[in-house]
């Protein structure tokens, strides 16, 4: 009851005298109304009745609208206005269960309770009482009832998340009562008492309320607690924060903790949260796009972030308008100190506390801001990213396409998909960023002028007018910009095509000694790029001229105008609010053109997306992703009327002759039997597999099968494996898992028994990129394991048994085709091996240049007595294409023994990162890069530039106190002491100002011009060194190497040296220099604030360690994390066909979703964590102006000392505020200066020109020999020997056959007359030179190595053949006459031959036979004289085969010829055979020779072939065939 009494007396009692003030001016004043409800003061009437009686009134209704149940029509109306405003992910959204199971906050709602009934019964005695003394009662009846009803809605809503509505009127009462405590006349103890129990009371409210949790659900079951270590397999604890935490982002603590202790792994970072995880995100915007398909991308992207967009409006209007109030301030501030009496110095306080908090009111707005900007920013980005992966899905492979004779861009190739997502989607991902920025800088414009028109008058309009001649000289230059983009990117797409195709086939490059003019190709392409950049620089630098002076041209022309032609005083607080006022129109000014090129930049790149989204996709039915529903019969597979073309050949007239149409097509393939597709190389095979997965363009007709539920599956004659263990290559993804009865069953029926036992992992071993660690037979038989592993109903097999050995082509056909793995199956095979498999055949289709030959069950060729035909059309294949017994081309499969040895199966090493500081010596690899010259010029001009800045402020100080002589700007002698006073002659005043800016502006203009000319050195230099280095980098450094891995230092890393750094080290060096300077020139103005800003300066060091190290280990594991992105994009690009079909698209969707969410969580929480510092440090730069101007004002300084202290305390306390941040940037920034130098540490291969031994230039000559001298070959040192001791001598132009078991070491010693593996003893003379006294380059250009692996270019048939254009055009023909490639290549017969300029991709343009004649035409045109075949052969058929054996039996006649033989009848008629076994040379002779040994080796191999009936026969004639 006591505290009734004394709280009615507190609030009411004139005997207590907290009656409250008027305003000073009787304006203020309302006439006392005869009722005593109110007490006629405004402020009491706003404060004390219309606020708080408003947010009750707002809170009512609130609850009966919500408890209304409005007609349909109301609420439909509702949700469509309401739309924009609503979150675009939703809880129902989330595929992920949620977690419900929160424990209801049942103490802070009774303490609400409590504390809002202790409030209501309070106002209740305050109006009892009043009503008694016939006191003002209005305020404390509206008390009464709006606490009574706040007490009451928290007891029967029970609210789960803070009330923000109560929360509001508690802060109107806070707010009510501090403003009657600042305005009572008479501070007793018993009224300060209760106005302090108030203002407890209602904060107290405020603070439990905002204990309650933000989310009533938790959109997860393993967010964050406060309490848990912060780990991957938990989210992030923004979904489980309350107000208080959110507000200071205080929740990522844990990982600061963690951070400040050890090194952040990638398990350390919370996941993303549901609400930013991207297949949440991207199955939204597929509904989205499903119901509106008209939509474009760009209004999706409105769309979905619509709520954020609005609240980023709203918040940046708050700072936009709100943020002149410190210039205000300033005014008022000045103004009052030009007549100091106490008086006026409470009135600067005043101001000064106003500042204090409107910065204060800037930091918690620019923290929610920033969040939900980047929220925008992050699922913008990442709808991009998910858009382009789920185009990529369904686009067809339009790699060979090249541009039109329009000049229209050529289809995106991986390097431009890489582009789009690296550097397109996060242009226009930016804008989204800085939307609101577009909408408050013209406000901010003009709001600044209309505030300088209140301080100057007209004079303001010659600040217009200059402005607006900005405008004009800026406009030109935006539109040269927009085409210079436009340019540049296309160069930039141009660069890393070049690059791209350099890394997938740096091997054969290696090979041909290609890599060097290759590398050169790529420097050119980025010359030109920078040649692009240096323009693109050149106007960045007008631009940011024009914007950097403009604030300074602005000024002097308002200042002349103000003094000379208007004759007024320019006053300190003139000249310093206006000088405010311009520095805070230049951030408008700069930002507005800066911000059009961005959206013109973000345009073009939006164009370039759409681009790639509209390009031309597969058939519905061909992608499980689109798949519509079944048609009535969609059981059968094969075509009708079906007429196809590949989408890869331009339609210009010019190429219409070579355009290849497969087709007609009418064939229905029986339902769970074989069908063999025969015909000879080029006919058409391949593609009609292809034009039945939909991988070619449907001219007429129909396509039947099913894709749906993995119902197909898909072996291809060039075999696609994933970067993975063999058991994950063979599983596949298969939905029903590993099955180990079904799972060996696979292997052995496959032959892969014996293949596994070799490597030690076994089927865990790792398979490298493009299947590097196996052998081409070994890829072929995992991928037939992968087709018969799955559950498909229909399996297409392209060739399989082309890669094989006779017996294991036997062992296949026995147990693949046939038995329980083929059981119920559609079988549709490509093959030569007629005569093999036509006992378990059903039905034929014989091609012939795109047509069907013949078509029809075995029985109906038999009863028409064309079986016989058909068989012998193949010119007996079975037997021709009988192999050695171990056939399969051990290329890699050293590499493969190696790696399953040492790491157990493991082959791609884990992506390196670094830890602790970025070392000096990358920071020392970029100065040097940049020229020591170009950054002592910088460092010296801005060290002019702060001089000139400070010198700027100073002069102004002297000029307005020089209209007062009796005052002086501190005891120092300037050199415009002796000028007369500015009323009497203004103008050298106005000269030295003048002066002041041109000094200015041009050290701003050399600063810029330096800046660009640095980083584009360096960026180039790093470029350059990059390139050369990877070029040199040995064949085994790309096995181990993902390329995604080596790309992601070509876009991301070189895309941030190229921009970013020259940003970052810019900041963090004007961040020092103005620390510094704004430091000494305070301590000169007031040296009594040295110890406080040294305190202050100390906190903003004691924050920054946890925040560095965290920041610094997040950024490395983002860039880390990048590389798998876009290595498994890479992966997927190449094996598209086979993802489509087995209709895996989904699972790559999904486990794309899972990589860009593991780069997200790093993204995400290193904003996190720079919002964390960033509210802090604003908070200390509040602190830090407010204490600085306090002590200005005890010590007394002039206005004019006051004004240079108060602008220097903000570059202090920004300067502070940046430092930790920018340099903590420049270290992250050079980290992609790390991960390139790291490159440069990569291990070399010996030098491609040695001057002082260069071989003559007829070496090697045609009657040169090849002497091999004890070699040893091991592939490290601490390996076992591959090669053993291997001795002989090849005669000039002799032949040699090499053979031998898998492992044997046929390949290697291959590689080791390239030098591709060094060896560790012995020696090769060539010609009577030791290969390893001579350059890399001179050996390997002048020998020639053909393998089965074959690599093509995107380009045309000329540039494929001779890329470095060495020869001419009749060169090119001849050679590709006398390799049956212009018959093949005539793709109709009555249109003619074909031309050199037809275009053809890395891909399917060509089938496996061409490519290999491709090839082998590239290798006969390079004319040396020593050749090694490596099964350059194996994808031709056999008639075409024995064509190619005479041709190069006739074409390398005098070239010493190594040829590691498969097929044993290749080699038979060579003049000696060398058989290797266990790394040794086993047999060494003439064919015949070795046939007629007994138990010989060879021998034994020839007689387990199926050819051994010829062989026998040749024995006995003492003949071979030629």
């Amino acid at each position: 009851m006591e505290f009734l009494v004394l709280y009615t007396i507190g609030k009411n009692s004139k005997l207590a005298s907290l009656k409250l003030e008027r305003f000073s001016s009787a304006a203020h004043i309302l006439p006392t109304m005869q009722d005593p409800w109110f007490n006629g003061n405004i402020r009491a009437l706003a404060l004390d009745i219309v606020c708080p009686g408003v947010l009750i009134t707002v809170v009512v209704l609130y609850d009966i609208i919500t408890a209304v149940s409005f007609p349909k029509g109301i609420q439909l109306l509702w949700r469509h206005i309401s739309a924009p405003f609503r979150s675009f992910l939703t809880l129902d959204d989330l595929e992920d269960p949620i977690d419900q199971e929160l424990s209801k906050p049942v103490s802070i709602h009774r303490a609400l309770a409590v504390l809002a009934l202790i409030n209501s019964v309070g106002w209740l005695a305050s109006f009892v009482y009043a009503l008694a003394l016939r006191e003002p009662w209005a305020q404390a009846l509206l008390g009464t009832f709006s606490w009574a009803y706040a007490s009451l809605r928290v007891l029967t809503t029970t609210p789960s998340t803070p009330p923000y509505l109560l929360m509001l009127l508690s802060l109107a009462y806070l707010v009510s009562a501090c403003v009657d405590f600042v305005y009572l006349s008479n501070y007793t103890g018993a009224a300060t008492a209760l106005i302090c129990s108030r203002v407890v009371l209602s904060a107290l409210y405020i603070w439990i309320a905002g204990i309650l949790p933000l989310q009533a659900i938790r959109p997860a079951l393993n967010v964050a607690l406060p309490s848990d270590v912060p780990s991957s397999s938990i989210s992030c604890p923004e979904d489980n924060v309350d107000l208080w935490s959110w507000c200071t982002v205080s929740f990522v603590e844990p990982i600061l903790d963690l951070a400040s202790k050890r090194t952040l792994s990638d398990t350390d970072v919370w996941s993303l949260s549901p609400f930013f995880r991207h297949k949440n995100l991207f199955k939204k915007c597929l509904e989205y796009r499903a119901r509106y398909p008209t939509h474009s991308l760009l209004r999706f992207l409105l769309v979905s972030n619509s709520l954020d967009l609005i609240l980023d409006l709203v918040l940046e209007m708050w700072g936009a308008v709100v943020g002149f109030v410190p210039a205000y301030a300033l005014r008022m501030i000045l103004s009052a100190l030009d007549n100091p009496s106490p008086e006026a110095v409470s009135t600067a306080k005043f101001w000064a506390f106003v500042t204090f908090a409107a910065h204060l009111s800037f930091a918690q707005v620019d923290l929610f801001k920033n969040w939900h900007t980047r929220r925008c920013y992050e699922r913008t980005r990442g709808q991009l990213f998910c858009s382009l992966h789920y185009k990529a899905l369904r686009r067809r492979d339009v790699s060979g396409k090249g541009a039109n004779e329009e000049g229209e861009e050529s289809s995106a190739d991986l390097g431009k998909i890489v582009n789009l997502m690296q550097g397109d989607a996060y242009a226009v991902a930016q804008r989204f960023w800085d939307f609101a920025a577009i909408f408050s800088s013209p406000v901010r414009l003009v709001i600044a002028f209309v505030f300088l028109y209140r301080i100057i008058g007209w004079s303001a309009i010659s600040g217009v007018v200059v402005t607006l001649l900005a405008y004009l000289l800026n406009y030109p230059l935006a539109k040269y910009n927009i085409r210079i983009t436009r340019a540049s990117w296309k160069a930039k797409d141009r660069r890393m095509s070049v690059v791209n195709e350099l890394l997938q086939n740096v091997r054969f490059l290696k090979f041909y000694g290609w890599e060097n003019q290759w590398a050169s190709a790529a420097r050119q392409s980025r010359e030109v790029e920078l040649s692009w950049r240096v323009k693109e620089n050149i106007v960045d630098t007008a631009i940011s001229f024009i914007w950097t002076w403009i604030p300074s041209a602005t000024a002097l022309a308002t200042f002349s105008w103000y003094t000379l032609y208007e004759g007024e005083q320019l006053t300190v607080s003139t000249a310093f609010t206006a000088v405010a006022l311009f520095s805070q129109l230049q951030e408008p000014m700069s930002a507005l053109p800066g911000q059009f090129f961005a959206m013109l930049h973000a345009y073009v790149s939006m164009q370039r997306i759409e681009g790639f989204l509209a390009e031309e996709e597969v058939a519905d039915w061909a992608s499980s992703l689109t798949d519509p529903q079944p048609a009535s019969d969609h059981s059968e597979i094969g075509f009708q009327g079906a007429v196809f073309e590949w989408h890869g050949i331009p339609k210009a007239p010019s190429f219409a002759e070579t355009r290849f149409e497969l087709g007609p097509l009418d064939v229905k393939f029986p339902k769970d039997k074989l069908t063999l597709i025969s015909g000879p190389t080029g006919s058409g095979k391949s593609a009609l597999l292809g034009a039945l997965l939909g991988e070619m363009h449907c001219l007429a007709g129909s396509v039947y099968l099913n894709k749906r539920n993995h119902q197909v599956a898909y072996c291809a004659q060039n075999p696609w494996l994933e970067h993975a263990t063999i058991r994950d290559n063979i599983i596949f993804g298969s939905k029903n898992g590993y099955d180990d009865e079904r799972y060996q069953a696979v292997i052995e029926a496959c032959a892969l028994t014996h293949d596994l036992k070799v490597f030690e992992a076994g089927d865990f071993t790792e398979i490298g990129e493009k299947g590097i660690t196996l052998s081409g037979g070994q890829r072929a038989r995992v991928a037939l394991a992968r087709a018969m592993y799955s559950q498909a109903t229909c399996i297409l097999l392209d060739d399989p048994l082309a890669a094989v050995d006779m017996h294991t082509a036997q062992h296949i056909v026995s147990n693949c085709l046939t038995g329980d793995l083929a059981r119920g199956r559609t079988i549709i095979l490509v093959t030569h091996h007629i005569s093999l498999c036509l006992p378990l055949t059903s039905y034929v289709v014989e091609l012939s240049q795109g047509k069907v030959l013949r078509a029809g069950s075995v029985q109906e060729f038999q009863d028409l007595g064309q079986l016989e035909l058909f068989v012998e059309a193949e010119n007996d294949a079975t037997e021709d294409t009988s192999r050695t017994q171990t056939p399969d081309n051990e290329a890699d499969l050293p590499l493969a023994e190696t790696t399953s040895k040492a790491d157990k199966g493991k082959l791609i090493d884990v992506e390196a990162r670094a830890e602790g500081r970025v070392p000096l010596r990358t920071y020392w690899v970029y100065i040097r890069a940049a020229g020591l010259l170009s950054w002592v010029i910088t460092l010296s001009l801005m060290l002019a530039i702060r001089f000139i800045n400070i010198s700027n402020q100073v002069f102004l100080a002297k000029w307005g106190e020089a209209y007062d002589v009796s005052v002086s700007l501190l005891d120092i002698r300037y050199p415009w002491d002796n000028f007369p006073p500015p009323d009497v002659n203004v103008k050298p005043w106005l000269l030295v100002y003048l002066y002041i800016s041109i000094a200015g502006a041009s050290s701003v203009l050399a600063y810029i011009s330096v800046g660009y000319y640095a980083s584009l050195q360096a960026s180039r230099s790093l470029f350059r060194r990059l390139i050369d280095r990877l070029t040199r980098a040995p064949a085994r450094f790309f096995d181990i190497t993902p390329i995604g891995r080596i790309l992601n230092r070509f876009t991301t890393d070189i895309n941030t040296i190229d921009g970013a750094l020259q940003g970052s080290t810019r900041a963090a060096l004007s961040g020092v220099l103005n620390f510094l300077a704004s430091f000494i020139v305070i301590i000169i103005v007031i040296p009594t604030f040295a110890p406080v800003a040294i305190v202050i300066a100390w906190l903003y060091v004691r924050l920054a360690p946890r925040y560095v190290r965290a920041l610094r280990d997040l950024r490395r594991l983002e860039s880390i994390s990048l590389s798998p992105a876009f290595a498994g994009f890479d992966e997927l690009l190449r094996g598209l066909t086979h993802v489509r079909a087995f209709a895996m698209e989904s699972r790559y969707q999904d486990g794309f979703y899972r990589k860009v969410d593991k780069f997200q969580s790093f993204d995400h929480v290193y904003w996190l964590v720079n919002g964390w510092l960033r509210w802090r440090y604003d908070c200390l730069g509040s602190v830090v102006v407010y204490a600085t101007t306090l002590f200005a004002l005890w010590q007394g300084v002039t206005n004019g000392s006051a004004a240079i202290v108060i602008v220097q305390a903000g570059i202090f306390a920004e300067a502070s505020r940046q430092l930790v941040r920018v340099l903590a940037q420049l270290e992250l920034d050079f980290n992609s200066v790390e991960r390139v130098v790291e490159y440069f540490g990569v291990p070399q291969e010996a030098p491609h020109i040695i001057e002082e031994s260069r071989p003559p230039a007829y070496w090697p000559s045609s009657d040169g020999e090849l002497v091999v001298d004890n070699l040893v070959v091991k592939y490290a040192p601490e390996l076992p020997d591959v090669l053993k001791g291997i001795s002989f001598v090849a005669e000039p132009s002799e032949k040699i056959g090499v053979v031998g078991r898998t492992g044997s070491g046929k390949t290697t010693l291959a590689l080791s007359l390239l030098r591709m593996v060094e060896p560790s003893a012995g020696k090769i003379m060539i010609d009577g030179i030791d290969i390893s006294k001579i350059g890399l380059e001179d050996l390997r250009s002048r020998l020639t190595i053909v393998s089965q692996d074959v690599s093509l270019f995107s380009g045309t048939i000329r540039s494929n053949l001779d890329p470095f254009a060495e020869h001419t055009d009749q060169e090119c023909w001849d050679v590709l006459e006398r390799c049956h490639l212009t018959t093949l290549l005539s793709r109709a017969a009555d249109k003619g031959s074909f031309s050199l300029e037809m275009p053809i991709s890395p891909g399917g343009s060509l089938s496996a036979g061409e490519r290999q004649l491709v090839a082998l035409a590239r290798a006969i045109l390079r004319k040396t004289n020593i050749i090694i075949m490596d099964e350059a052969t194996s994808q031709i058929d056999s008639r075409l085969d024995d064509q190619i054996q005479k041709t190069i039996r006739e074409e390398l006649s005098n070239a010493l010829v190594i040829t590691i033989a498969h097929r044993l009848k290749t080699i038979i008629d060579y003049d000696r055979i060398l058989v290797l076994d266990g790394g040794a040379i086993a047999e060494f002779g003439e064919p015949r020779e070795l046939l007629i040994k007994p138990s010989g080796m060879f021998r034994e191999m020839c007689r387990k072939s199926a050819d051994w009936p010829l062989f026998a026969s040749i024995v006995e004639r003492g003949m071979f065939p030629s």
